[in-house]
């Protein structure tokens, strides 16, 4: 090759994966690693995302005195992959050295985490499961500490900001989504802060307060930036250079330029999947499925995936992905998710046929799944809505609609009044004609539901039966949190989509997060992490299912490149 220019490694991709390899990689010895990343932002899906880190017996939980089981953990996790999906030794591999990733970036770097105490496991029901403290989020950080490199940083999903300027915690926003006492005065905390800060104010309508996915990014990127590890934006992968079976070098355009890199030590693949490749969608994943159902960055379009496997890398799971109800709120550019308002009593979920289709509290993973399957036997479930009344809108959000109270119906903008968003009758009949759904049916099944809400006990789904159901509740509401009639006018309809934080089929890896080849052999140079590799945890066992193996496999790949096999 006519190489242009050299490096130890390149890392393809600028999140939570691919920003811990290269910081991994330079603390254990190899010092000349470049970041390219696509975009002219940094961050990718972490920094949108709500940055949380699922890991059983993290240092955070251990510093507050909570004690955890591997054996608990491993026994949770294989309970909630009961096919075996995923090979033991992976499994085994991630709870194991996720800790110890933990402490060796908490020891090196900026990375702090706060331990979220009160959200459980997502299968609460299942042996060796914990209410709290396996998932934690970044703590908050001021990102004009980032100097230059805070102007690149993406900024938050508008889902995470409170008014869409101030950004949240998510210990702030399930306190205000469920109105936790004392949530009146931290939102006019926040709110004071965010006013005060004249000479930002001055600058720019960004808070320097950065929280969520975006302070994870932040930190990472403040810890590049210590180094002067290199980050190159708007560099696009073209292809690998692979030579005798080993990958020596990649291709990257950079503005127009091409540039051929040589890697001495190796290539590591940390970026998106697919949810912008609607041809890769309609290959792989299950109908309906459409790109603008997800709620992660533009530039995930599977490219580093179909390279690697034009290269002869064996692809997984790739059906998979993190699922999860969204809405498309017009004028935003991306999805909102559709977690906590299908959950809150006094709400439904019903396909055109007017009648329910799941469990509307249960994780939002497996509420999609289950939606997939019903689709698959026969139950159209491509067009869903959230059903709910006056009183439900007069206590609860619907991001990005404030309550009643905050924001009555005549200051919701008048685009959201669309079939395709935001739906709004008299009565339950004139709702149904208005946006397609079976009057007789969905009349039924209010009328069903109600007896449920009176008794406390959803006969039909078991809504309000599981820890996890009662997380986004309103514990004020008896006999059951999640359970509250519909009945008092006006009604509302808000569509509803299959959609996903990101896809979680690709590349498949062994321990060393090396990428393997179609005979399941390593390929010499070749390492993956993140969303374009076969996930760990498809199951989404807990929140940050995402984020915790992408980071761990960044660490697995730089200790197997460095040497290090004993950092910790």
């Amino acid at each position: 090759m006519n190489w242009t220019e050299s490096r130890d490694v390149v890392v393809v991709g600028s999140g939570n994966g691919g920003l811990a390899a290269a910081l991994c990689l330079y603390e254990m010895g190899v010092k000349d690693v470049l970041v390219i990343e696509s975009s002219d932002q940094a961050g990718e899906t972490s920094a949108l995302s709500g940055g949380g880190v699922w890991i059983p017996g993290n240092p955070y939980a251990e510093a507050e005195g909570i004690q955890d089981s591997y054996e608990d953990a491993l026994a949770y996790v294989l309970a909630t992959d009961p096919e075996g999906t995923v090979p033991r030794e992976m499994i085994e591999t991630y709870l194991k050295n996720a800790p110890k990733m933990l402490r060796f970036l908490h020891a090196r770097t900026r990375m702090r985490y706060r331990s979220l105490a009160h959200y459980p496991d997502y299968f609460s029901t299942l042996p060796g499961s914990r209410p709290g403290h396996r998932s934690i989020e970044p703590e908050p950080v001021n990102i004009t500490k980032l100097r230059r490199r805070g102007q690149y940083l993406r900024d938050h999903h508008p889902i995470l900001k409170m008014l869409g300027r101030v950004p949240m915690t998510q210990t702030e926003a399930h306190s205000f989504n469920v109105q936790a006492p004392g949530w009146r005065l931290l939102a006019a905390k926040l709110l004071a802060q965010y006013v005060l800060d004249l000479p930002q104010r001055l600058r720019t309508h960004r808070s320097r307060r950065a929280t969520c996915g975006s302070a994870g990014v932040a930190r990472l990127l403040w810890s590049m930036e210590d180094r002067k590890l290199a980050l190159d934006l708007k560099s696009e992968m073209v292809d690998l250079v692979v030579e005798r079976g080993e990958v020596t070098g990649i291709i990257v355009k950079t503005e127009g330029r091409q540039r051929a890199i040589q890697c001495r030590r190796g290539v590591v693949l940390a970026s998106g999947g697919f949810e912008h490749n609607q041809q890769m969608r309609e290959t792989y994943l299950p109908a309906p499925t459409h790109t603008s159902w997800t709620t992660t960055h533009k530039g995930n379009c599977g490219a580093p995936i179909e390279i690697a496997k034009r290269h002869g890398a064996r692809l997984a799971r790739m059906q998979g992905a993190w699922w999860v109800p969204t809405f498309r709120v017009p004028g935003i550019p991306y999805p909102y998710p559709s977690i906590m308002e299908k959950s809150y009593p006094g709400s439904i979920v019903v396909e055109k046929g007017g009648k329910r289709v799941a469990n509307e509290s249960m994780n939002y993973q497996m509420y999609v799944r289950e939606c997939h399957r019903l689709h698959q036997a026969g139950t159209d479930t491509s067009r869903l809505w959230i059903i709910f009344d006056a009183d439900f809108r007069r206590k609860y959000i619907v991001s990005p609609i404030l309550t009643s109270k905050l924001m009555p119906d005549w200051r919701i903008p008048k685009s959201y009044f669309d079939e395709a968003f935001l739906s709004k009758a008299d009565t339950l009949e004139e709702l149904a004609l208005k946006v397609g759904i079976d009057v007789a049916g969905l009349a039924a099944t209010v009328e069903r539901f109600n007896r449920f809400a009176a008794a406390g006990k959803d006969e039909e789904f078991g809504r309000g039966d599981s820890e996890y159901d009662r997380y986004y509740a309103d514990p004020t509401v008896k006999p059951n949190p999640c359970l509250a009639p519909i009945g008092r006018g006006p009604f509302y309809a808000v569509r509803i989509h299959l959609g996903e934080f990101g896809t979680n089929g690709g590349l498949d890896i062994d321990t060393n997060a090396q990428v393997r080849n179609e005979q399941g052999e390593a390929i010499r140079g070749l390492y993956a992490t993140g969303n374009c590799a076969a996930s760990i945890l498809p199951a989404y066992p807990g929140p940050g299912s995402t984020l915790g193996p992408a980071m761990t496999f960044a660490y697995q790949a730089a200790k197997h490149i460095s040497g290090a096999a004993l950092a910790e």
